[in-house]
């Protein structure tokens, strides 16, 4: 049996008195693509630093590749994060720099290709993402959309095994939309990774998603195929899918149990 690429194990983490993940459980395999849906505040992003290791978990644990995320050593942690491609959810570009500079950007910090090989290659990434004949252009001189396909021609520029899209569509109207869906599922196809998206767009979820996850008060509800998950009777997860006010979805969770002063227990 072969180990999947990504392993969450019984993840944990809060900051203070919230916790934002509560023993989280997910896998993904080689080539997969996950989507993980979950309302604002539900835990989303927090999942995605512990994967690339920008946080370390309270109990429990992240592998990528079959090795503990949180254990390894300054050296075997940037070898990892090499692997993976992060890709922002406003896209992160430098604004003082041109759209080649910026998919060049890691080319010339952590590969040794010469000049050459190096625009030989951010052409070909922006080809990849539609955006052939903008290498001069300026972020500012960018739409919302063309913004982000840079970003995904950068996270894609070392050529990792990993994508990590961060709520890809924020923002942009329903046709860039379906547009940046159809991006991710070129580059999945194109280049074989195993992608990861955090999104609240159910219509480029059921589209890009292999299996879909939901996290509802930092836990993991489901795991499922598209078909599988929209059939889950899940009060929950139905609300999620009709998109409604009415329901556990929005509701308070139960105050903690405290023990009055004075009693012993």
């Amino acid at each position: 049996m072969s180990v999947p690429v990504i392993e969450v194990v019984n993840l944990s983490k809060a900051f203070g008195p919230k916790v934002v993940l509560s023993k989280v459980n997910l896998s993904v395999e080689l080539g997969e693509s996950l989507v993980v849906l979950g309302g604002s505040g539900s835990g989303k992003t927090v999942l995605l630093r512990n994967i690339m290791g920008l946080l370390r978990p309270d109990t429990g644990h992240v592998a990528v590749d079959g090795r503990i995320v949180h254990e390894m050593s300054r050296e075997e942690l940037f070898e990892t994060r090499m692997k993976i491609g992060m890709c922002f959810q406003m896209a992160a570009l430098f604004d003082s720099m041109t759209v080649f500079e910026n998919v060049a950007f890691a080319l010339r910090r952590h590969s040794h290709m010469k000049e050459k090989e190096v625009q030989g290659r951010v052409e070909e990434c922006l080809a990849m993402v539609g955006l052939k004949g903008t290498e001069q252009l300026k972020p500012a001189e960018l739409s919302g959309g063309m913004k982000r396909r840079v970003g995904f021609a950068r996270a894609i520029a070392l050529k990792p095994k990993i994508l990590l899209f961060d709520e890809p569509t924020t923002g942009l109207d329903p046709v860039m939309t379906d547009v940046i869906g159809r991006v991710i599922l070129d580059l999945k196809h194109e280049l074989g990774v195993t992608t990861i998206t955090i999104t609240h767009d159910l219509k480029s979820a059921f589209e890009i998603g292999d299996r879909i996850a939901l996290l509802f008060r930092g836990e993991c509800l489901a795991v499922q195929p598209p078909e599988e998950f929209k059939a889950n009777p899940d009060p929950v997860i139905q609300q999620f899918l009709r998109g409604d006010a009415d329901g556990p979805f929005l509701l308070d969770p139960p105050p903690p149990k405290r023990t009055p002063k004075g009693v012993n227990v």
